[in-house]
C-alpha cells in the first residue's frame, strides 16, 4: 500500500463511503495543506492510485462498484473537476474531510 492510502486506511479504518473519498480525493488534488511532508507529491497520479488501492481493499464504501478500484476512475473523477461546465466539489466538506483523517493545516501567524 503506498504511504497515502496506508495513512489513510490507519487514521481511519473503517472507511469511507465513496462519495466523500471522491471529495477528500478532489481536496487533496486542490491543495495539500495540513498533509504531513512525507506523503508529498501528491499527484494526480499518486493520488489515483492511493485511492484505487484503498477501493481494492475495500476503505472506499461503494457496494457494487468495481470502478473504485480502478486507477482510470480516479484519473477521471480529478479530470472532471478540470473539466469547463463540471459542477465542481464542495471545499468544505473536503476540509472536513481533510481534518477527519488528520490532515490539519497550520495557522499562519
Amino acid at each position: 500500500m503506498s504511504g497515502l492510502a496506508s495513512y489513510l486506511s490507519n487514521q481511519l479504518p473503517q472507511g469511507m463511503a465513496y462519495p466523500d473519498a471522491v471529495g477528500l480525493c478532489l481536496r487533496l488534488y486542490c491543495t495539500v495543506d495540513g498533509v504531513p511532508s512525507e506523503l508529498l507529491p501528491l499527484t494526480k497520479e499518486a493520488l489515483a492510485d492511493a485511492f484505487s488501492t484503498l477501493g481494492k481493499s475495500g476503505w472506499v464504501g461503494a457496494a457494487g462498484s468495481e470502478q473504485v478500484a480502478d486507477r482510470v476512475h480516479w484519473l477521471g473523477v480529478i479530470r472532471a473537476l478540470l473539466t469547463k461546465g463540471s459542477p465542481g466539489f464542495d471545499l468544505e466538506r473536503g476540509e472536513v474531510l481533510a481534518r477527519q483523517v488528520g490532515f490539519v493545516a497550520r495557522e499562519v501567524t
